[in-house]
């Protein structure tokens, strides 16, 4: 190998030389890359693990409006029925 470098000329061993500096800073910026997607991935996931902590409230919550929600529906269903009975008793003869 040292005979065919010794044979290069001097703008190949430039070319080497810099092919070499840039891949290693291509080596480096990738492991940079990778260290960085590696503390997103660990902050998604406590992201995450802090979402799943506040499913269970968010379903009492989820079952107190939906209880309030049948609740109204039942009062209006009782106030037209009430409604109804009142205009019959005011009316018996259908008027």
């Amino acid at each position: 190998m040292t005979e065919e470098v010794q044979q290069l000329s001097t703008g190949d061993k430039y070319f080497i030389e810099q092919r070499s500096l840039i891949l290693q800073e291509i080596n480096e910026s990738m492991d940079a890359i990778l260290n960085q997607l590696n503390g997103l991935n660990i902050t998604l996931e406590n992201s995450i693990a802090v979402g799943k902590e506040f499913e269970n409230v968010s379903q009492i919550w989820k079952l107190f409006y939906n209880g309030l929600e049948s609740e109204e529906q039942n009062m209006e269903t009782v106030g037209v029925a009430d409604s109804e009975h009142i205009t019959e008793d005011v009316n018996p003869e259908g008027k």
